[in-house]
């Protein structure tokens, strides 16, 4: 008798404390989403940052902004630099996550890309861009390697 008492009130405690886990859990795994996404949009946009307008490359004609340094240069303008109709700077950080979050993606949506001078126009898709991304930052750390390996050869 004594065993099957002390069986039930054990088991409302374990079940409160099964249940404030579960949600704890939830609370955990809802912070790993949003850091998770964090880190994905950080990458990008670091990766954008070392690949435009590089002035340590302005004197090797391979890396000229042309072609896909070009596009990421205009995606870049138009997702941070925006200004509104009058002029004044678009500071709307949902616009710029949810341009992010689908270049992450790779999306095939397109957009319509404007150079500064507003005389060229490029439509492109997220997808595009994204492999851009890529191959020019590819480009971009296989230098920096092969420098790195013709400095550690002359020492």
């Amino acid at each position: 008798q004594d065993v099957r008492q002390l069986s039930g009130l054990m088991a409302e405690h374990m079940w409160r404390e099964m249940d404030a886990s579960h949600s704890y859990n939830d609370v955990l795994q809802q912070d790993l989403g949003l850091e998770l996404e964090n880190g994905r949009l950080m990458r990008l946009m670091v990766k954008l940052g070392m690949i435009t307008e590089r002035r340590d490359q302005d004197t090797d004609p391979s890396w000229a902004e042309t072609g896909d340094r070009y596009l990421l240069k205009l995606f870049r303008d138009w997702v941070f630099h925006r200004t509104t109709e009058t002029g004044a700077p678009e500071t709307n950080w949902g616009f710029i996550v949810e341009a992010l979050n689908k270049l992450d993606a790779g999306l095939p949506e397109k957009i319509l890309l404007m150079s500064r001078d507003e005389m060229s126009m490029l439509m492109v898709s997220y997808r595009d861009i994204k492999k851009c991304v890529e191959q020019v930052y590819n480009e971009l750390m296989s230098r920096a390697a092969v420098d790195a390996n013709r400095m550690r050869y002359q020492t």
